[in-house]
């Protein structure tokens, strides 16, 4: 959290025994919490993927055959980058559906014989997604690729849904937008979930404002973003989203400088979900014909500094 990513990853290349300590550690604070983001997005990702083929069906007037290389649902797979994947659960779960045989609905396949008998028999990859994971280090899990979260090997515009879980872990945070926007194609999906206190305080410049007289500008320029936030917060208290907490969202100033950095490079929030006590929870879209973000752009968040026990 305290350095850059460039830093982590060839330190972390060089002591990969850290990395697993801390992948120990972290799997251990899983178990407590109310709600597991990668659950929360896992859960998105399926829902919208079935939700696309419902309505094409239905414009269809039929389900399409398919080939091997399009998980047989007659269009190419989904093609998902986890940024950041940890032990590559996201990835697990995916790779673990098929497709149904009314084109739409996805459910994990029975036992993996079964799967490729199937497979065998239909001719096709009943799976639709294909997943790209990365993290600093792979552990050893043939599923990961270790990469800087900031320099992924991946062509542009590749990928149609990226996600960083708990991933914006680097004073890079500019570059790890940067990175989603150059392997996101245009109207790709970007799916982000954060530890709430990370963006739970005032950015430096609303707190230099502040000093200088000029809180009242600074809180007129986040107004807009907060009341976006009050008003998804009333409509979208689902239980998918581990909500527990009913209580208006609290100005987050930080959160407010995250997501105009967003748009300047060229996304649209198109859902932000405040309500869950631990976790922020945003969605959002890469703008059609939008150009990417400048160079000089910097952002931080609040770092999660650990106790060593």
């Amino acid at each position: 959290y305290t350095h850059s990513s460039q830093h982590s990853f060839q330190y972390f290349t060089e002591n990969p025994e850290l990395f697993d300590q801390y992948h120990v550690g972290f799997r251990k604070q899983v178990r407590e919490w109310p709600v597991n983001p990668v659950d929360v997005i896992y859960k998105k990702i399926v829902k919208e993927y079935s939700n696309e083929k419902k309505k094409e069906k239905k414009e269809n007037g039929s389900t399409m055959g398919g080939s091997s290389e399009d998980g047989g649902s007659g269009t190419r797979k989904v093609v998902v980058a986890d940024f950041g994947c940890g032990d590559a659960k996201l990835a697990a779960r995916l790779l673990a559906l098929e497709l149904g045989n009314d084109g739409h609905t996805l459910a994990q396949a029975a036992t993996n014989k079964k799967k490729k008998e199937r497979s065998k028999d239909q001719g096709v990859d009943l799976c639709p997604f294909e997943v790209h994971s990365f993290d600093l280090v792979s552990g050893g899990n043939p599923r990961v690729t270790p990469a800087d979260m900031s320099n992924v090997p991946l062509p542009k515009e590749s990928v149609d849904v990226g996600t960083y879980c708990l991933a914006l872990m680097g004073t890079n945070v500019a570059d790890f937008v940067r990175e989603a926007w150059r392997v996101l194609k245009f109207n790709g999906v970007l799916r982000v979930a954060e530890v709430r206190s990370r963006f739970e305080t005032a950015s430096a410049t609303a707190a230099a404002d502040d000093n200088k007289g000029g809180g009242k500008r600074a809180k007129l320029g986040n107004n807009r973003h907060q009341k976006q936030a009050k008003k998804i917060h009333k409509k979208d208290n689902s239980p998918d989203n581990g909500n527990d907490n009913d209580a208006p969202p609290k100005p987050l100033m930080l959160l407010d400088e995250f997501i105009a950095l967003m748009e300047r490079c060229g996304f649209e929030c198109t859902k932000m979900d405040q309500s869950n006590k631990m976790f922020l929870f945003m969605d959002f879209i890469k703008v059609d014909g939008s150009k990417g973000l400048s160079r000089k752009e910097r952002f931080t968040a609040k770092p999660c500094i650990y106790k060593r026990r």
